[in-house]
């Protein structure tokens, strides 16, 4: 009998699993967006022509969130409620880039090469879908943290190890021996998961023994998606947020399309010395985005996302001023380096800033729109790259780079996210989620959480009366949207939402200073006017309250003992 391999009893093997198929997902963009455009050019092919290639091959990770429907309707539960959606994707992957082995002459196929290379993404974006389906349908939420973690390390190192072999291979062997060996790449992983079953008993392959053994999901209508979705896509925050998307996807269109070009055609890069430094410097700058996790949860989202776009538009300006130095190649290498390495930390910066504005109901959906407007902002970013470069010297271009960054911080400028009032009960929820990105078409996981900005918890949904709140599984603190606490003040209610420990409440109110854990805005400390003694914080922007254990019971009720404690109460700093 065959060794069963389940990813529901085994932690190790969905954090295994989840690296692997990111991996895979990694080698389309490694050797499509990074180690191709480069060597296009040392071929001879037209800087307009590569950014038209670029542009027209991303379109399918623009069109993603369609797929998620189908996957719901169309099902074959016997062999799990996500996994054939993930073997066929990788197998037509797999498959479709042995494709490229037609390619001879780029220079005169580059119309095929860009079909080949939307095929090949449409399978790459698929896949995408189809593990983030089955990645949350099966983790529980203790561990999707970590298996996030997992999963941004593995497209990381698809995409840099692809980038750094293709590029050598396709200098040394040619386009052919290049396919073979990153459909080889795929295809060994295509093996693995084979051998990989959802849960125990079910068939491995479709002629295979074995029978459902989970529920099958009710199937969703683009309707019934949609519908939910659009009645906060059209506010106000909302819009400002699809501009920044989009301008954030124009500007790494734009770069991605440039740097390469300019590498071999203006700095003397061969095509394999730039995907070796991408390959190196992506590594860096992805483990730079993990890292801006706590950064983003101690000064939020907006502010992060400033300096770094800031940082950015400083680098392409003085690029385009310091011409003189191009010549000097420990130079141009540190500026290059550079850029590549904050691609992905400007990327996991907008991925949080859109997060904060995702209603909980619809939250998976209204992401996605999000990241489409990004990829399209990516497509149209490159075709601008083309445009220009047939009409400016490379000096415009990098001051056209910076303009458009800039551009991009201006409309940041404008978001000022708080509760919408036009739904219909009167709320409007930010995403719950652990989040984490893995380079280029970065992938993204939702937790099921919100957490408790003192102790960093998960939080869970409390239900009173018709209004939800949230409640920490571990100091009990109570975060209430704007209007909640007016609503729910009263002693019934309170008894039976605030359910922490006084002595625990007392412990952590002195944790004091830290961003809204749910739009990351300015939290603004208060003492209740009649009760002096109960400290709370308030933020700035969307008007939430978070109290401690214990002071939203004694904040319900007025006793003759809290006379005495007004008059006793110290000042608050």
């Amino acid at each position: 009998m065959a060794t069963t391999i389940n990813l529901t009893d085994s932690a190790r093997l969905r954090y295994a699993t989840g690296a692997l198929m990111y991996f895979a997902q990694g080698i389309p963009a490694g050797l499509l967006s990074i180690a191709l455009p480069a060597w296009l050019a040392s071929q001879g092919v037209g800087a307009g022509e590569i950014a038209s290639y670029l542009a027209v091959i991303v379109l399918p990770w623009a069109l993603k969130l369609l797929t998620g429907p189908f996957m719901d309707r169309y099902q074959f539960p016997a062999m799990g409620q996500r996994r054939p959606w993930v073997l066929g994707a990788q197998l037509g992957l797999t498959l479709s880039l042995l494709g490229l082995m037609v390619i001879e002459n780029p220079a005169e196929q580059i119309g095929l090469l860009m079909l080949i290379g939307v095929l090949i993404n449409t399978f790459a974006a698929t896949q995408d879908v189809a593990v983030d389906g089955m990645s949350i349908d099966l983790t529980p939420v203790r561990e999707q943290g970590r298996l996030n973690a997992f999963m941004s390390f593995g497209k990381a190192a698809g995409w840099g190890i692809t980038s750094a072999v293709c590029g050598t291979l396709l200098v040394t062997f040619g386009m052919e021996v290049t396919a073979i060996v990153a459909s080889a790449s795929a295809g060994v992983i295509l093996v693995y998961f084979i051998f990989v079953l959802e849960r125990t008993g079910e068939r491995r392959l479709p002629w295979s023994a074995g029978e459902a053994k989970a529920e099958r999901m009710a199937a969703g209508s683009f309707r019934s998606v949609f519908s939910g979705v659009n009645q906060v896509l059209w506010s106000r925050a909302s819009i400002v947020v699809l501009l920044i998307m989009f301008f954030d996807g124009l500007v790494s269109g734009y770069g991605h399309a440039l740097m390469p070009v300019a590498a071999v055609n203006v700095f003397g890069f061969s095509s394999a010395q730039w995907s070796q430094l991408v390959a190196v410097m992506g590594l860096v700058g992805a483990g730079v985005a993990l890292g801006m996790g706590p950064l983003i949860d101690r000064f939020g989202s907006k502010k992060m996302m400033t300096v770094n776009l800031v940082l950015v538009a400083v680098h392409a300006f003085l690029l385009a001023q310091t011409q003189t130095l191009w010549q000097d190649s420990t130079y141009v290498r540190v500026m290059l380096a550079f850029w590549v390495m904050m691609m992905p930390v400007v990327m996991v910066c907008a991925i949080a800033l859109a997060m904060t504005i995702c209603k909980s109901t619809a939250s998976a959906t209204q992401f996605a729109i999000y990241m489409s407007c990004a990829n399209l902002g990516y497509s149209f970013g490159s075709k601008m790259f083309g445009l220009v470069s047939e009409r400016s010297d490379y000096v415009e271009i990098y001051m056209l780079m910076g303009a458009l960054v800039a551009a991009t911080v201006l409309v940041l400028m404008f978001h000022r996210h708080r509760h919408d009032d036009d739904d219909g009960d009167k709320r409007h929820r930010a995403a719950r989620y652990t989040m984490s990105t893995g380079g280029g078409e970065s992938g993204m996981f939702f937790s099921g959480a919100m957490r408790c900005p003192k102790c960093r918890a998960d939080m869970e949904q409390v239900v009173h009366e018709g209004v939800e709140i949230d409640r920490c599984t571990t100091c009990n603190g109570i975060w209430f949207d704007a209007g909640e606490v007016e609503s729910l003040r009263n002693k019934e209610a309170a008894a039976a939402i605030d359910t922490g420990q006084t002595r625990t409440g007392k412990k952590f109110n002195t944790v004091d200073d830290y961003p809204c854990p749910r739009c990351g805005g300015e939290m603004e400390k208060h003492v209740d006017p009649q009760q002096r003694h109960i400290w709370f914080e308030s933020c700035t922007d969307c008007y939430g309250s978070f109290f401690d254990a214990g002071e939203f019971r004694d904040l319900a009720q007025l006793t003759a003992s809290d006379i005495f404690k007004r008059l006793f109460a110290s000042k608050r700093a």
